[in-house]
């Protein structure tokens, strides 16, 4: 039997977000109709076998964390963690959901919706690289204690500075080439030197990789960010770079009426090759 493939999704527990267990009697039911999902929230929420697996666990048990929300101006809740279970819901048939309602703060909801779906072990690229640009701009200031934001950010999800950076340069990348990244087409590191390219760079990159299923490498991408950033990237240099120069394909053909002049009809063809490959190489021992 198939190992569920839920076991591998490790959510926080209550303690990591709230610094201490949650007293149940403060989950209160709230109609799926209420939830409203977290504004520009990075992680996606697909139809696949996980979410399946979601849906056939809550029509058996029910919903087992509860999802974690705050009151909206202008009525009903804001998803702060939650949102796969809540799709899950639906689909299996629920109206209403359990949840904790907590009152924060935009920088403390962006941190909690980003710290809450992080530690998910199957996280795609381009959803880390918009939750470390959501949280390091929800923090608004250079760090403290000598800390950039950056490593702050690095230290609570277990990557350094530099890699955070380098996952957020991932959010300026075309929307296609992003995708390449998701599915292992491009390397992260890759991704990252082409987001330095102009748009119209970037779609030069793009329709060479459309049309040739080839991929630039870390080390050809950075060729082409030098390039851009020097004002000179062409897109017959993108080309280049990614593809290389044609190899010129050399096809000498001797005329029959030609070789007649120096064989008689009484030489076949592969004795004449003989005779003209021995010429070559007598030729070729004078010019070294």
């Amino acid at each position: 039997m198939k190992k569920s493939s839920a076991s591998k999704i490790n959510l926080s527990s209550y303690d990591d977000l709230f610094g201490k267990a949650p007293d149940l009697k403060d989950c209160v039911e709230v109609d799926l109709s209420l939830l409203y999902d977290f504004e520009n929230h990075p992680f996606q929420v697909n139809d696949d076998e996980d979410m399946a697996e979601l849906v056939a666990s809550i029509k058996d048990r029910g919903i087992l964390e509860p999802g974690i929300v705050r009151p909206r101006p202008d009525g009903g809740y804001e998803v702060i963690a939650g949102h796969r279970r809540k799709h899950a819901a639906a689909l299996a048939g629920l109206s209403t959901m359990p949840v904790f309602v907590k009152n924060l703060s935009d920088a403390e909801a962006v941190d909690l919706m980003v710290y809450s779906n992080l530690k998910r072990s199957n996280i795609r690229p381009s959803e880390k690289a918009f939750a470390y640009r959501m949280q390091m701009e929800a923090m608004r200031h250079p760090g403290s204690k000598g800390i950039s934001s950056a490593d702050m950010v690095g230290r609570k999800y277990g990557d350094n500075a530099r890699k955070v950076q380098r996952y957020i340069r991932l959010t300026y990348l075309h929307p296609t080439l992003l995708s390449y990244v998701d599915n292992g087409k491009l390397a992260v590191q890759a991704g990252g030197y082409l987001s330095y390219l102009t748009e119209e760079e970037q779609a030069w990159v793009l329709e060479v990789c459309d049309a040739h299923r080839k991929y630039p490498s870390g080390a050809q991408a950075e060729k082409l960010k030098e390039h851009s950033k020097e004002k000179k990237l062409t897109q017959p240099m993108v080309y280049s770079v990614i593809i290389g120069k044609p190899k010129n394909k050399r096809r000498v053909v001797i005329e029959t009426s030609h070789l007649n002049k120096y064989f008689s009809e009484e030489y076949n063809e592969q004795e004449i090759q003989k005779i003209i490959f021995q010429l070559l190489d007598k030729w070729k021992q004078t010019q070294e």
